[in-house]
This record gives C-alpha cells, structure tokens and sequence, in this order.
C-alpha cells in the first residue's frame, strides 16, 4: 500500500471499527512503545478497506494486495479484535533485548503457553528490516492460541497440517502486512512466496514471540500488572473497567534485569578479551524424584562477559 498510519489516522478515528477496537484495547501508553490508539487505526484501516472492496471494488494494484493469505489473516483477527476485549502485554526492553539474543531450541514439542490471546507490544524498532521503500519495523503482534478444530479449520491456507499453532499477525506504520504461525509440536513455517527481507522478518518475530512464550513457562513470575487504587485494573480484570477509562498495562518482564559476569583486569601487558555478549538457550531438564520425574524448560540468560567494574 501506498499509504502510512499518518496520512489515514484521522479519517479512520471516525469510523465504526476504530470506535470498536479503541475500546476494546484502551491502554495506557508507555514511553518507546506504539500506542494502542495507532494499533487500533492500524486494524480498522483493514477492515474499512475490506468493507470498501466489497460495495466499489478496489484498482487492480491495490486488490491483489489486499487479496493475500496474510491480509485474509489480519483483517480475520481486526474483526476478532472488534469484537470483544483484547489483553495486551509490554515486553520490557531488557528482557527483549535478552530473547532476541537467545537461541530457540531444537524441539519445543509439548509447550503449553502461558497466555493464549492477545497483543504483545515490543520496544519501538525491536525488529526492524529495510523494504522496498525503506526501513520498517514491527513493534507489536497479534497472537491467538489455536488447539480446536474449529479455529484451525478457518484458516485453510495458513494452517495446514492442522496441529495446534500460535499464529500472528501485525502490520508496520506502512501498512505493510505480516504473519507467520509456530507449530506447539516443534514447527516454524515461513511463506515461501514472500520477499526475502519478509521472510527474515517473520523469522525474527517468530524467534521473539516463541523465546518470549518459553520464558513465561519457565517464569510465570514476570508478568506483573501495574498496582492501581481503581478497582479492576489489571490483568485479568481488565473487562471490569468503564470503555472510557485507559486501563494499566501488564508488563512481562518488567522487573528483568538481566545477568553480567565481570573480571578484574590485571597490569599484565598483554590485550583483555574484550566486552560481549554470551548467546541465551534454552535446556531441558529433569525435575521430581528417581522415580517420578518430568523433563522442565530452562532459560539459560545471555551474559555481558569481561565488562569493567
């Protein structure tokens, strides 16, 4: 598309849709993040340029945009979003910082994730990648938990071997739109038929969003919602609020602050190895007794070695 989030902002604000989606994703913003008010033009400007297709029909260069596996995904989930309350998390910047940096393992077979719907909301230009008409960046994602048969079935074209996924969406301030879909039985697809530079960014967010999902196994503890004196505020209680009141935003990892080695250099005449960050992985381990035991996720942090006290 030919157009951004500014030039469209407006007119959309008074729309049906973004009425609905503003509602229903009412946050409070926090510094370095995209608000949710844009995150909400962004959704309805899909569904109003669906709506528009169906009643005058669109120019030839423009539908075959709009007519994409990845649109049919993301207009599906601005309906889904308009529809009812939407949770919404802020990965904290240290911590996205120490998944991007974290390999995912060789099999993830089994995970269970902690949260099952929402939109997660990542530091601006966390993942960002150059398009054909400069550098874009995605700074949130949609994500549904898909287990049943019914959800999978909706999406015959994405899903196709019909195993329980994490499928995502987003779209950049350009309007440009992504997806990608993490299969819970240790598979990560990619579309073959996107760009290159598209499907690297999908690899990033893929990585991300799956780091992020492992370490909220392993750390439940890192979801904190904000303290507030209104009741309701919250995660989980968040539909108890009046519309009209922005709720607090629930962080995952907020308290993080990461793990650092340090050695004391010495008056050796020769050169310190010199300050880098160790790669993050994951490793399964045993846990219980000899004979009951299970295997559990472990998140073995990045580490800043050889840095100055």
């Amino acid at each position: 598309m030919s157009k951004d989030l500014d030039s469209i902002r407006n007119p959309i604000r008074t729309t049906k849709a973004y009425k609905a989606i503003a509602k229903n994703i009412n946050y409070r913003s926090p510094k370095q993040y995209e608000t949710t008010q844009n995150i909400a033009v962004n959704l309805a400007s899909a569904i109003v340029l669906a709506e528009h297709s169906k009643i005058q029909g669109l120019p030839k260069s423009l539908a075959e945009k709009i007519n994409t596996p990845a649109s049919y995904v993301f207009i599906d989930v601005a309906r889904n979003v308009q529809k009812r309350l939407t949770p919404c998390y802020w990965l904290a910047s240290v911590l996205a910082e120490s998944l991007k940096i974290t390999d995912i393992p060789e099999d993830w077979s089994g995970l269970k994730p902690f949260i099952d719907r929402g939109i997660i909301l990542f530091p601006k230009n966390t993942i960002e990648y150059s398009g054909t008409v400069g550098s874009e960046s995605i700074d949130w994602v949609y994500f549904e938990v898909m287990t049943i048969p019914e959800k999978l079935n909706a999406h015959p074209n994405i899903v196709k071997d019909k195993e329980p996924v994490i499928l995502w969406t987003s779209s950049s301030n350009r309007l440009s739109i992504f997806y990608g879909t993490i299969n819970l039985k240790n598979n990560i697809s990619n579309d073959p038929s996107a760009p290159v530079q598209a499907r690297i960014l999908v690899e990033q967010v893929n990585k991300l969003l799956l780091n992020t999902m492992l370490v909220l196994n392993s750390k439940p503890d890192l979801l904190e919602a904000q303290e507030s004196k209104l009741k309701g505020v919250g995660f989980g209680k968040a539909g108890k609020l009046p519309s009209t009141l922005a709720r607090n935003p629930v962080w995952i990892g907020k308290s993080y602050s990461g793990v650092r080695e340090y050695i004391k250099h010495s008056n050796r005449l020769i050169r310190e190895p010199r300050e880098h960050y160790r790669r993050g992985h994951w490793a399964r381990r045993r846990h219980g007794t000899r004979e009951k035991w299970q295997y559990k996720w472990h998140w073995i942090e990045p580490t800043l070695v050889n840095q100055n006290k």
